[in-house]
């Protein structure tokens, strides 16, 4: 693999991505469920037993739970019992009713038991050395004599990884006996310690231990309902030994251990075997060339689906299926395909969150948790909090943002809480996807302008070329610069996590409105970076020029405010006059190929919230509503599934940060 002898200087304030929590109010928000006031969990006991494998040949460890109960979760794992590892997977089943085996690829899958009845699999696996085998694998499904729950779901993760598992009750069985949950209770039974062990009610978070070789842990829940009654399940985590170079730009600049069982999506793809490697590797320390990996834009003229697939990263095949059916049905299809040909790469994996592009790359990372449609499919992901949802709780106001079509909320993951077990039609993957799409390519042709793209040298790097050239968001900050020097210094509290000062922590939200709406930000996020500024007003824009979509902000104090009452808020703020040529100026140099100025007629005008009134039913603006009145499913209602509703933009890292290493040369 080619590749370029720029490093990345090892700079946290260059890598750490700064993101916007789109009600940032959550947390105080979610009431009226009754899982708030289950009992305290009790705390998590950690185990140092080794799980045994019920099959060992040749060094396959196979590993699979006593009983398989119908309309519960199962899995099987596999390891080798040396350092060397597995190089292959592929897991099939041969007999049953179907399953739902969405990681085939991986030393561990889950499933959920659809009936009773014999089920047979196939495993076909093959070592470093290079020795093969194949293990056939039969069970008995069974209705259980007792109340049953799912721990969802037997996964494989690389060591020091970030793991969740969530448990359910069966939910046909709940729901006919009525049943009340008070207490969950999480336990590590089996394997190497977890770190960093924390239970969240129904959820559980932790850090996988660094291994020597592949290992197994195993972990309990046990759900108590009110009437004593209680349910329990387990599930198998297999920790893989891996390679991680900690100069690397994942867990160095990054911060963050990746999967390993990320792969190219199409394996014929003439990039399929540079793609991870260039892209999403614990190896990867250095940035590769355009000769290896040119942007797409570089490669095509006319950018067709095929050719946006073949550089397609994913750690679940599901994923890619999910993205081609976006860029196949989406009304938005035609501006992704175009934009795309600024980046490399699309990654798209479990462990993406949040979703960022990175000039080191040129690669959009997107958290596919905006990709599910079935339960199945949601059961893959990674539930972990983002680590921000915390930043500026030392501030009185709070400013949420949402998207909304036809006065109701576009954006509506409320309406598919995990419990539920639902699916969701597409048009709901579109609104998780298209306004995301729109802000990482946003960044990504901040950085790689379409006039660019037929001069960028095969023998240059993203990394070196963002580095050389500035990207249009440098120029567009000098011609249009935001004013309030307030608002840029409390975004730092709120979005990059700077405490806050005495004097910030005594701003009430009246004053914020002060701040703000005399100048010419279309919302908060916009004072975090000038990146964030840019890819902001394109990402509204477009958003109601292509999907008639609006954004809405607005103004809340975050003290003494239970219902949520707006002091200020105004939705399509983009087509003010005071910004419509921050806009245009914007989204010109983005996507040139638009008329921005006849556009921005067709736009529906600013329109402001009444103040006094609640932000849910602020959604309604033309009409006087009683809260009661809105639909409020359309907004997280559980604290275990906020996470599913935290819109979150990325930062594009500035290339100034970057400097060569001692030695190297461009």
């Amino acid at each position: 693999m080619k590749a370029h002898k720029r490093k990345l200087k090892m700079n946290t304030h260059f890598c750490r991505c700064y993101y916007l929590v789109l009600l940032s109010l959550t947390l105080f928000a979610c009431g009226g469920d009754s899982s708030q006031t289950v009992t305290p969990l009790r705390s998590v006991t950690p185990s140092y037993s080794t799980l045994p494998a019920k099959i060992s040949e040749n060094g396959i460890n196979i590993y699979f739970p006593d009983n398989f109960y119908v309309h519960q979760a199962s899995g099987f794992a596999v390891t080798m019992d040396n350092a060397q590892g597995l190089k292959n997977v592929s897991w099939r089943q041969i007999a049953g009713p179907e399953l739902s085996i969405l990681a085939p690829h991986s030393q561990a899958i889950g499933f959920d038991i659809p009936a009773a009845g014999d089920y047979t699999l196939t495993l076909e696996v093959s070592t470093a050395v290079g020795q093969s085998s194949t293990h056939t694998l039969s069970f008995n499904a069974v209705e259980s004599p007792q109340l049953t729950a799912s721990v969802r779901l037997d996964h494989t993760v690389t060591e020091r990884g970030k793991v969740s598992l969530r448990i359910e009750p069966n939910t046909a069985q709940n729901a006919a006996e009525n049943k009340v949950l008070s207490r969950v209770d999480w336990q590590q039974i089996a394997g190497p310690t977890a770190h960093d062990l924390n239970a969240q009610h129904q959820l559980l978070f932790f850090n996988a231990p660094s291994v020597s070789r592949d290992s197994v842990l195993e972990f309990s829940a046990k759900l108590v309902f009110e009437d004593g009654t209680e349910a329990t399940d387990s599930a198998m985590i297999v920790v893989k030994n891996t390679s991680i170079d900690e100069n690397g730009y994942f867990p160095s600049a990054a911060g963050r251990v990746v999967t390993t069982d990320a792969f190219a999506y199409m394996a014929d793809s003439e990039y399929a075997d540079v793609l991870v490697d260039c892209v999403y590797s614990n190896t990867l320390a250095s940035s590769c060339d355009f000769a290896t990996l040119p942007l797409i834009g570089q490669q095509h003229n006319q950018i067709k689906i095929d050719d946006v697939m073949a550089r397609v990263v994913v750690s679940h095949p599901w994923m890619g299926q999910r993205f081609r059916e976006f860029l196949q049905e989406s009304v938005s299809a035609d501006d992704m395909l175009t934009l795309l040909g600024a980046t490399t790469a699309v990654v798209i994996s479990y462990d993406i969150r949040p979703s960022f592009y990175w000039s080191a790359t040129g690669a959009i990372y997107l958290d596919a948790a905006n990709f599910w449609r079935t339960a199945e499919e949601r059961d893959t992901l990674n539930d972990q909090p983002d680590y921000r949802s915390n930043f500026g709780n030392d501030l009185k106001f709070s400013m949420p943002w949402r998207y909304v079509k036809n006065n109701q909320y576009y954006i509506r993951n409320g309406d598919y809480p995990a419990a539920a077990r639902s699916s969701k039609p597409f048009s709901a993957l579109e609104a998780n996807v298209s306004w995301l799409m729109y802000h990482e390519l946003g960044h990504a042709n901040d950085f790689f302008p379409v006039s660019r793209w037929s001069t960028v040298p095969s023998n240059t790097t993203p990394l070196a070329y963002s580095a050389d050239y500035e990207p249009s968001s440098n120029e567009f900050s000098q011609r249009f610069p935001l004013l309030s020097t307030d608002m840029q210094k409390l975004a730092q509290v709120s979005f990059a996590g700077q405490g806050a000062t005495e004097q910030q922590k005594a701003i009430q939200a009246s004053d914020v409105q002060a701040f703000f709406e005399p100048d010419q930000a279309p919302d908060y996020y916009c004072y975090s970076t000038v990146r964030e500024d840019f890819a902001t007003l394109f990402g509204h824009f477009m958003m109601a020029y292509r999907l008639g979509v609006s954004a809405d902000v607005a103004i809340l104090s975050s003290v003494d405010n239970p219902e949520l009452l707006v002091t200020w808020g105004q939705r399509n703020r983009i087509n003010s006059q005071d910004i419509q040529a921050r806009v245009k100026s914007a989204v010109e140099a983005v996507f040139p190929q638009l008329n921005v100025a006849q556009i921005q007629l067709t736009l529906p005008p600013p329109q402001l919230m009444q103040a006094g009134r609640d932000w849910f039913s602020n959604v309604l603006l033309d009409e006087p509503l009683s809260p009661s009145a809105v639909n409020k499913k359309s907004v997280p209602l559980k604290p275990q599934d906020q996470q599913d509703y935290w819109q979150v933009f990325s930062i594009a890292p500035d290339t100034s940060h970057l400097k060569k290493s001692p030695g190297h040369q461009d």
